[in-house]
């Protein structure tokens, strides 16, 4: 079976999207959680 560039430009193309998805959302949680912090101690 023979795989062409189309295939793999696919393939690379999902993975990024993936990995930009996770990455944002890591950002998310993080940014929720330095805002609670800041909610908690009242500034």
């Amino acid at each position: 079976m023979h795989l062409d560039a189309v295939f793999w430009g696919s393939i690379i193309s999902v993975i990024i999207a993936v990995a930009i998805f996770i990455y944002l959302g890591f950002k998310v949680v993080k940014l929720m959680n330095d805002d609670a912090e800041r909610n908690k101690t009242g500034q």
